[in-house]
C-alpha cells in the first residue's frame, strides 16, 4: 500500500524558495523600522531684545552696619621741625689698615696715618740719575771708606763731602715721599748692614724726621773715622753678638748712626749663596735685607762690584731663587733692583762703567735700571759746590 506523500515533500524546492523569501522580507521590514542612533536637534530659540533701565544699579548696596562701640579718632599733633644749617666739609680718605700691604716683619708708624690721594705709584728720582716708580721702597747706601776718602785713601773734610752730598740727597728724597709710601733705609759696608728699622715705615712726618735723626751723625765732615772700617774690636764683637732684630743704642761710635740694627742672613737666606766666600757680603748682604722687606722698588748706591770673584750671573740666579721663595711664583710682584755706581775720587771713569756692567745680570733679571755718577759734583747744589771750594 503506497503511502501518500505530504504537500511539502512533493514541492520541497518550491517550499524552500518561499521560506527564504519570507525570512528576507522579515529582515527588510526589521531593518527599515530599527533605529540605531537617534539624533535630537533642538529648536533654535532665536534672539529676543530686552530693554534695560541704565539708571538701575547693577549691584544692590549693602545696608550700613552701626558700630557696637563708638570710638573717637585722635589725630597726632604735629610739632614744627627746626633744621640747623650745617656748613659741609670736604672729607678726606684715611686708610688705617695699610698694614695689609706691609712687609713680613710688619709696618711701623701706623698710628700717624694721614689722608692719601688716589694717584698711587710715585715717581722716585734717585740721586738725580734715574727715575723709578714704587710705593714700597728700600734704599741701600754704601757708607764705607770709598765714600769718605780722596786720592791715595786720604781723609779730609773735602773728601768727606762725597758722603755728605749722598746723605743730603737721600734725606731730600725721603722727605718728598708721599704719606702713603712705605720705606726703609740701610747703610752698609763690607761686613755690616745697618738698617734704620727692622721693618718698613710709613712715610709720615715723624718717621721722616726719625730717619734724619738716625743718620745725622754718620761720617761727619770734621771727623777722620768712617762707618765700618773704623769700628774698634770691642764694638765689632758687640755687633757680632747682636741677634737680629735686637738693637744697640748705647756705647756707639760718634761717627756712626744713632742706633744699630745689625742685619745678618738667616739660614733660609744664606742657603742661596753659591759663591767662594763665606756668604753674602757688602751690597749683596744689604740686598738680602731689602728682599726680605718685600718692597716693590730697591735702590743701591755702591762704589763697585767688589764681591771677590763671584760671577754676576751666579749672583743673579741666587737672587731669583731667593725672591721666588719670599714673594712666591708671581713674577709681577717681584721688586725692581736699580743700581747707581759712584765713581771713586781720583779713579778712571771707565772703572765705574765696568762695575756698572757687572750688575747688568741682576738689574735685567729684576727689570731694573743702572747708571753711574762720574763725579760727585754732578749731584751737588750750588751751595755745596761753594762749600767744597772753601774746605781743605
Amino acid at each position: 500500500m503506497k503511502t501518500q506523500r505530504r504537500f511539502f515533500a512533493k514541492h520541497a524546492k518550491s517550499s524552500a524558495i518561499v521560506l527564504s523569501l519570507s525570512i528576507h522580507a522579515l529582515l527588510l521590514v526589521g531593518a527599515v523600522t530599527f533605529v540605531a542612533i537617534r539624533v535630537l536637534i533642538p529648536e533654535d530659540p532665536g534672539f529676543v531684545g530686552v530693554e534695560v533701565d541704565h539708571n538701575t544699579p547693577l549691584i544692590k548696596p549693602l545696608p550700613q552696619l552701626k558700630p557696637l562701640i563708638r570710638t573717637t579718632r585722635l589725630l597726632p599733633r604735629l610739632e614744627p621741625i627746626r633744621i640747623k644749617a650745617v656748613n659741609p666739609k670736604v672729607a678726606s680718605l684715611i686708610i688705617p689698615t695699610i698694614a695689609t700691604i706691609s712687609a713680613p716683619l710688619g709696618v711701623d708708624g701706623l698710628e700717624a696715618a694721614e689722608p692719601i690721594p688716589f694717584n698711587m705709584g710715585s715717581d722716585l728720582k734717585f740721586l738725580g740719575n734715574m727715575t723709578q716708580q714704587g710705593d714700597k721702597v728700600v734704599f741701600l747706601v754704601h757708607a764705607g771708606p770709598a765714600t769718605t776718602s780722596g786720592q791715595e785713601h786720604q781723609q779730609s773734610p773735602r773728601s768727606r763731602m762725597t758722603f755728605y752730598t749722598i746723605r743730603t740727597r737721600l734725606n731730600e728724597l725721603v722727605d718728598e715721599l708721599p704719606c702713603y709710601t712705605l720705606f726703609n733705609v740701610a747703610f752698609y759696608w763690607a761686613g755690616h748692614t745697618t738698617p734704620m728699622s727692622p721693618k718698613m715705615l710709613i712715610a709720615t712726618k715723624e718717621n721722616k724726621q726719625r730717619m734724619l735723626d738716625w743718620g745725622s751723625t754718620l761720617n761727619p765732615l770734621e771727623a777722620t773715622d768712617t762707618y765700618g772700617s773704623s769700628f774698634n774690636p770691642a764694638f765689632r764683637q758687640s755687633l757680632a753678638e747682636l741677634k737680629w732684630p735686637e738693637c744697640i743704642e748705647e756705647g756707639l761710635p760718634k761717627f756712626g748712626p744713632k742706633w744699630y740694627y745689625n742685619y745678618t742672613c738667616g739660614p733660609e737666606i744664606a742657603e742661596f749663596y753659591k759663591g767662594a766666600r763665606n756668604g753674602f757680603e757688602n751690597w749683596a748682604r744689604a740686598l738680602c735685607f731689602a728682599m726680605e722687606q718685600k718692597p716693590d722698588t730697591i735702590f743701591i748706591l755702591c762704589t763697585g762690584y767688589v764681591i771677590g770673584n763671584d760671577d754676576p750671573g751666579m749672583m743673579a740666579a741666587s737672587y731669583k731663587k731667593m725672591v721666588r721663595k719670599i714673594y712666591g711664583p708671581d713674577k709681577k710682584r717681584y721688586p725692581t733692583v736699580n743700581v747707581v755706581v759712584l765713581n771713586k775720587v781720583g779713579s778712571d771713569v771707565q772703572s765705574a762703567y765696568k762695575n756698572r756692567d757687572k750688575f747688568l745680570p741682576i738689574t735685567s733679571a729684576f727689570r731694573g735700571k743702572s747708571g753711574i755718577i762720574k763725579n760727585i759734583k754732578d749731584v751737588m747744589t750750588e751751595e755745596e759746590l761753594d762749600k767744597l771750594d772753601y774746605l781743605d
